[in-house]
């Protein structure tokens, strides 16, 4: 059976991500209009490629044939890419895609010095959230000296040393001629995938929306979409589903029931999904109840898989060394991200490594031990402090 994984693409804002992502797939992330107008990455951005395993030489490729030898080669992964956003301010939208990925390419300039801010909390995202297959682009090298291009790969084997991912290959790359993506094509190839032990269905949304067009005749339209990926477990259509936090009825929150009506990837329509592939499920759910995102942040599950709802959250911390000059306060507001959830909260109590975090009129779906990651404000702007397992 063919392994489906998903890559978080990550590193500063303009180290060239987004026209990475191009050379690699033909495709354009940039599909929001004010992403195209700014020409950045403002919501997580999606493209696709198949890697196919050449049956002579063994090295991997984008086509059927090998881009090496030139022989027949079978399929060996279908990817899908996650192009989160290099600025600061979007930090947490980065956050909310990395629950789901199975490596990670981190995109780093030659023409800058290494590190930047955005690259180390990116990196100490990867590294909170347990990602181990990673790889190094190192961009723009066409527009520095030989010395520098030097110089720089040094600065980022230092970086990734000091961070945990010293067995990293770094691999500089020309995107916009093509150079060296084909190397690049053979690290993201030796990524070691393990499976997911946990059989039970959870599925996290980072999209949903409604595809119908105005006008359209009652009887015509199509249910709500979710968009996302499977932390675990499975979907096939004719699922019965469970959308959670779900609607506000009468002050207490109802979860959405609701049912798989078809499941579609960047690569078609799919009968089954599983964990590795970001996929749109059609629901038969009212289409105005996913509209603009508004189903972002929840968790799919089963009947059989029932997640906590709570308003209050107690987390095992640990915080980044030498990022703040003081612990979490009692009555700091600060961010959570828990799966694909964004949600502010203030902290009730800090005794050594536990805290406890009131999230005041927000009810937040959750399993005992997820990650829970928590960012403060610094310079008015809110910044990766730390993590720790949910343990109530």
């Amino acid at each position: 059976m063919v392994k489906d994984i998903i890559i978080d693409i990550v590193g500063n804002f303009a180290d060239g991500k987004t026209t990475l992502v191009k050379a690699i797939t033909s495709e354009s992330t940039l599909r929001h209009s004010e992403e195209k107008k700014r020409g950045i990455t403002i919501r997580l951005g999606y493209a696709h490629f198949n890697l196919y395993k050449c049956n002579s030489c063994g090295s991997f490729s984008r086509y059927n044939k090998c881009e090496l030898c030139g022989s027949k080669g079978d399929l060996y992964y279908r990817v899908s890419i996650i192009d989160s956003p290099g600025h600061k301010t979007l930090m947490t939208i980065m956050l909310s895609g990395a629950v789901l990925v199975d490596g990670a390419l981190l995109v780093i300039a030659a023409n800058q010095k290494c590190p930047q801010a955005q690259t180390q909390e990116h990196v100490e995202a990867l590294r909170i959230m347990g990602i181990k297959n990673i790889v190094v682009a190192q961009t723009k090298i066409d527009v520095v000296g030989k010395e520098r291009a030097k110089e720089s790969y040094n600065e980022i084997k230092e970086f990734l040393s000091k961070n945990g991912y010293e067995n990293a290959n770094i691999i500089p790359v020309f995107a916009s001629q093509n150079i060296n993506i084909t190397r690049l094509i053979q690290e993201i190839g030796k990524f070691d995938i393990t499976p997911d032990k946990n059989e039970k269905t959870e599925m996290v949304v980072v999209r949903s929306f409604d595809t119908n067009k105005p006008g359209t005749e009652i009887k015509a339209l199509t249910g709500g979409v979710i968009g996302g990926g499977l932390k675990s477990g499975e979907l096939a259509i004719g699922d019965d589903i469970l959308v959670y936090p779900g609607v506000l009825v009468k002050n207490v929150w109802k979860p959405l029931k609701t049912k798989v009506k078809s499941i579609h990837s960047e690569f078609g329509v799919e009968k089954k999904a599983y964990r590795g592939l970001m996929v749109g499920i059609e629901t038969d759910l009212d289409p105005s109840l996913s509209r603009r995102d508004s189903l972002a942040g929840s968790l799919v599950v089963k009947e059989d898989n029932m997640p906590q709802l709570k308003n209050r959250i107690s987390i095992d911390y640990s915080q980044i060394p030498d990022k703040f000059n003081k612990p979490l306060q009692k009555g700091e507001v600060v961010l959570i991200n828990v799966l694909a959830s964004k949600v502010l909260g203030t902290i009730v109590s800090q005794i050594q490594n536990k805290v406890i975090i009131n999230l005041g009129d927000t009810f937040l779906p959750y399993f005992p031990e997820d990650q829970a990651i928590i960012s403060r404000k610094l310079n008015n702007v809110w910044t990766l402090a730390g993590a720790g397992k949910i343990y109530e």
